[in-house]
């Protein structure tokens, strides 16, 4: 967790104007940094595709210049690096608030996430992205609306799933190395129950990830795919064989930047 060193945003890319937007949560207790990358080539006629990524000061500081020229040369979205206002990669009390929903009972875990880490604040961080970020981040740009898409790791992909099931907002949701061992399963009985959600989710899992110290193994997510696939949502899941649950991180974030300038 040391201090990040200067991001591409600061040094500055041929192919992206970045600009900087600072909001406060509702209780004032969380700050957050929000980057906007804007590619400067000319948009199309339907607008350019968005892509909102959550751990915005780690994602940020995995951008490069090689990447950005790709995208450009390609059909470069717009890029969203959802942060807080820290130096350091994480806010790892922040993020767990953010991220995590609110638990359904007590044998699917509580409130406290260890280390005196709170959760349950989705549905409150899902209102600043819908009613602030979102609207500040897209003002005067040319954005194709059917092309907004939301990436997460970890816990941020946590907060991906339980989006997927409570907002309208997003086209595309790119879920990476989900949580849902740590008491949080109830989000895919809840994708069980959907019918007629139009958006696409990718699930994106590693195969090396072991279960916590005493906790339960990895959730084998394939058959409920297979069954979601069945009642007709457009639900896929995508394995990077070997790979960590850390290590998800920077293969998931790599692949979905790719996808969304495709």
């Amino acid at each position: 967790m040391a201090p990040l060193g200067p991001s591409i945003a600061d040094t500055g890319s041929q192919y992206y104007t970045f600009r900087v937007i600072k909001l406060a949560s509702i209780d004032a207790q969380r700050h957050y940094k929000v980057w906007i990358a804007v590619p400067k080539k000319k948009a199309p006629a339907q607008g350019y595709p968005i892509l909102y990524l959550l751990d915005g000061n780690s994602s940020l500081s995995r951008l490069k210049a090689s990447q950005l020229q790709g995208m450009s040369e390609k059909n470069p979205a717009v890029l969203v690096f959802i942060g807080y206002d820290t130096p350091l990669p994480f806010d790892l009390t922040a993020r767990s608030f953010d991220y995590t929903p609110l638990a359904r009972n007590a044998a699917e875990g509580n409130a406290m996430l260890g280390r005196g880490r709170v959760g349950g604040g989705s549905a409150i961080f899902r209102s600043l992205l819908e009613q602030k970020i979102i609207p500040q981040s897209e003002a005067a740009l040319p954005i194709n609306q059917a092309q907004r898409s939301l990436w997460g790791h970890s816990f941020g992909g946590l907060f991906v799933l339980d989006t997927y099931l409570h907002s309208t907002r997003f086209s595309h949701y790119f879920s990476a190395s989900p949580s849902l061992g740590q008491g949080f399963q109830f989000l895919v009985d809840d994708i069980q129950a959907q019918t007629g959600n139009p958006a696409t989710l990718t699930l994106m899992v590693g195969s090396s990830q072991p279960a916590r110290a005493g906790g339960s193994p990895a959730i084998d997510l394939s058959p409920r795919v297979e069954q979601w696939q069945k009642q007709g949502l457009n639900i896929s899941i995508v394995h990077y064989p070997g790979l960590s649950h850390g290590a998800m991180f920077g293969a998931s974030l790599q692949d979905t930047l790719n996808k969304v300038s495709q």
